[in-house]
């Protein structure tokens, strides 16, 4: 009975343990992400050829992005690449 508090305290250290780990991981992915997301940003006019949709040519190349973004239909997405070019600016 004595080795069951003991059993639950390693129990829980490696629980926090595991999650920390999981935690450190996704950080390390979501920066990644991030940074490939700004390079393709940065460079998107070189990726893209660009065109005057609009008569009065006033349409960006963020415009197009975020009309491309609303064809994907992945919100999140979205939503995290409008971010990033907000920051970017």
């Amino acid at each position: 009975m004595s080795d069951r508090p003991e059993q639950q305290l390693a129990h829980e250290f490696r629980h926090e343990r595991t999650i920390r780990r999981t935690a450190v991981l996704l950080d390390r992915k979501r920066k990644r992400i991030r940074e490939d997301i700004q390079q393709l940003i940065a460079h998107m006019a070189f990726l893209v050829p660009t065109i005057e949709i609009s008569q009065s040519g006033s349409e960006t190349q963020a415009d197009l992005l975020q009309e491309a973004l609303l064809r994907l239909g992945d919100d999140a997405f979205a939503q995290m690449v409008v971010q990033i070019m907000q920051e970017l600016k």
